[in-house]
């Protein structure tokens, strides 16, 4: 199963179809951020596409049959982990697109596309716009399980949060076997997870160790005493 890795949003006033250019990137960085977070949330769920798990939306002046619609461009035969879903939009908002005001009304966009094309009884369309509420509302503060060990008696937890500056900020939390918080430790901010390798649970000490591609960069294994 492929779960989700991305959602990317274009802009186009021409149809997105075959031998017509791509549609355009533009720049709204807090746009870009909250789309982080909706693909991190719902990713931790279980969230999937079926065949593809990057999803690129082309928000256009063009009809689109009902609004919401996958493009008519076609598969990429050589990149076949996207597709293109395009959006009809008004002038108005298409004019907005690089603004503060046009995140909310292309995120109710994002949580419709979802609803319609990829709600399965696992993940029905409520439990969708639950997740990508949680990622709106939370922000920089928002949860996302990443890595877990258990012990016999312990519990360690890594999450992830991502902050308005593009970067990850782990958290790590142990439990004991009452699901009592006994550390939260804030580890260092990184530009990838992929950085982050195990963690390493003993009843007297945690350790986060990088993987060994970080660890040659000179990250270092932090411990925490328990």
């Amino acid at each position: 199963m492929n779960l989700i890795r991305d959602i990317r949003v274009y802009r186009s006033e021409t149809e997105n179809i075959a031998g017509n250019p791509l549609p355009a990137v533009f720049i709204n960085h807090a746009l870009c951020h909250t789309l982080r977070r909706i693909t991190m949330k719902l990713h931790e769920t279980g969230f999937s596409m079926g065949g593809f798990h990057h999803l690129y939306v082309n928000l256009t002046t063009c009809a689109v049959p009902e609004q919401l619609a996958p493009a008519k461009r076609g598969r990429d035969r050589y990149s076949p982990w996207y597709r293109w879903y395009d959006a009809e939009i008004s002038r108005e908002l298409y004019d907005l697109l690089e603004t503060p005001q046009c995140i909310e009304p292309v995120i109710g966009i994002i949580t419709r596309l979802m609803q319609r094309y990829f709600s399965t009884e696992t993940l029905d369309a409520d439990a969708i716009a639950r997740c990508i509420s949680e990622a709106v509302t939370q922000g920089e503060q928002m949860l996302v399980k990443y890595k877990e060990k258990q012990s016999a008696k312990q519990k360690a937890v890594l999450y992830l949060r991502y902050t308005d500056g593009g970067l990850y900020r782990p958290l790590l939390r142990v439990f004991d076997s009452e699901d009592r918080l006994i550390l939260e430790q804030n580890l260092p901010e990184t530009a990838v997870p992929d950085t982050l390798g195990e963690i390493q649970l003993s009843a007297k000490k945690v350790t986060a160790r990088p993987r060994k591609s970080a660890a040659v960069q000179g990250i270092p294994a932090v411990t925490f005493p328990l």
